[in-house]
C-alpha cells in the first residue's frame, strides 16, 4: 500500500497561526466597538441647514412645498457636538430650545454669559464695554441695521448667542432671545471643524436619510 507522508508539525503551526490571526481580528473588532460606544455616548452628529453660520459653516439650502413642508437640499456640513464640554466665549454650540414657540435645534456661537453686558454698535461687538475682535465674522455679512443692539445684561444661567452671518441669522437678537445654559446640547470641538473636509463627504456618501437636522436659522 502506498504511503503518503504526513507532516503533523506543519499542520499544527498553520492551525496555530490561523488561531492567532483570528484572535487578533476579534480583539480589534472588540476595541472598535468599545471605541464607537464610548465616542457616540459623548459626541452627537448634526447636519447643518441654513446659512446663519456662513462662512464658518456651510448649511444646506431648503424650500417649502405647497403644504408648507420644508424640503432640504444637499450641501450642508456635518459636525459633531461634545455633550460633555462646558461652553466658553467664542465656541460654536448646538442648542435645543423652545424659546421661539416650538422645540427647535439651532447652531450658533456663544458670545456672552450671565452677568456680562453685551452690545452691538454697527456690527462691532462690545462686552462690558470692551471691544471684542471677531475674525470669524465677514464684513460683507455684517452690514444691516439689525447689527446694532442696545447694551443688555445677560441673566445668570443664560448665554447670548449670535450667528456668524450677522445679516441673516435669527439668534438672541430675535425670537430665540437669551438661551438657558441647560438648553445647550454640546460644543462643536476644534477637531470636528478641522475635519469637515473629511467628515462631510463621508457622511454624505453613507447617509441615505438625514441625521438630526438643524432647523432653518435664517
Amino acid at each position: 500500500m502506498e504511503q503518503f507522508p504526513i507532516s503533523i508539525g506543519k499542520r499544527r503551526q498553520g492551525s496555530r497561526a490561523a488561531s492567532v490571526a483570528l484572535n487578533v481580528i476579534l480583539i480589534l473588532l472588540v476595541l472598535i466597538i468599545v471605541f464607537e460606544l464610548t465616542f457616540f455616548s459623548r459626541f452627537k452628529r448634526f447636519y447643518v441647514v441654513g446659512q446663519s453660520m456662513y462662512p464658518t459653516l456651510t448649511g444646506a439650502d431648503y424650500t417649502y412645498n405647497s403644504v408648507g413642508e420644508r424640503i432640504i437640499e444637499a450641501g450642508g456640513d456635518y459636525v459633531y457636538a461634545d455633550t460633555a464640554a462646558t461652553p466658553q466665549r467664542g465656541d460654536i454650540v448646538v442648542i435645543t430650545t423652545s424659546n421661539s414657540g416650538s422645540l427647535t435645534t439651532i447652531i450658533k456661537r456663544a458670545i456672552a454669559f450671565g452677568g456680562e453686558k453685551v452690545e452691538l454698535v454697527d456690527g462691532a461687538l462690545y462686552i462690558d464695554g470692551a471691544l471684542i475682535e471677531e475674525p470669524y465674522v465677514s464684513p460683507e455679512n455684517n452690514q444691516s441695521e439689525r447689527n446694532t443692539y442696545p447694551e443688555t445684561l445677560v441673566p445668570e444661567g443664560y448665554v447670548f448667542v449670535l450667528g456668524d452671518n450677522r445679516d441673516n441669522s435669527n439668534d438672541s437678537r430675535g425670537d430665540y432671545g437669551m438661551i438657558a445654559l441647560s438648553d445647550i446640547v454640546g460644543v462643536v470641538p476644534e477637531w470636528s471643524m478641522n475635519m469637515r473636509g473629511f467628515i462631510t463627504p463621508i457622511s454624505t456618501f453613507f447617509d441615505f436619510t438625514l441625521p438630526s437636522v438643524f432647523s432653518g436659522c435664517n
